[in-house]
């Protein structure tokens, strides 16, 4: 679903993801952010295998995230993944988690993936296709300048 902040993805809270404090588990929330993410994929038209490729030709070299809130056994979660900004061969994604429960955003995180060629393990740009997607979809503000 796109809305102004881009697509939200929803799931619920499953018995395994919480600890013995009947919350969450932090590490968690990344499993669920790359869930998020492949249908992020999907929602801009990319085909299965076209996620597939994306996430095998990327790499993850920076996340950094906030703890804001609690979420336990069977929450319903509303994951929000936009691209803030796409650089020739980065792409900063921004993540917001909201508890449908207690309305509450009880997560947030920020990631940079970075495509790379496999075989020399160096950067390398975006295709056209995939540039023209983002653009179509969060319009021309995500290019970096």
């Amino acid at each position: 679903m796109a809305e102004a902040a881009g697509f939200w993805y929803h799931t619920r809270v499953h018995f395994d993801h919480y600890d013995a404090q009947g919350r969450v588990y932090y590490a968690h929330y990344f499993r669920l952010l790359d869930q998020a993410r492949c249908d992020y994929w999907e929602a801009l038209r990319f085909s299965e295998d076209g996620v597939r490729q994306i996430e095998n030709d990327t790499v993850i070299v920076h996340v950094e995230a906030d703890y804001l809130g609690p979420a336990a056994f069977y929450d319903l979660l509303r994951i929000a993944v936009a691209t803030a900004r796409l650089g020739r061969s980065s792409l900063h994604l921004d993540y917001r988690v909201v508890n449908e429960r207690s309305g509450q955003e009880i997560f947030t995180a920020r990631m940079v993936m970075v495509q790379v060629d496999l075989a020399t393990e160096t950067s390398r740009p975006w295709s056209a296709p995939f540039r023209e997607a983002l653009i179509r979809y969060h319009g021309r503000q995500v290019m970096q300048l």
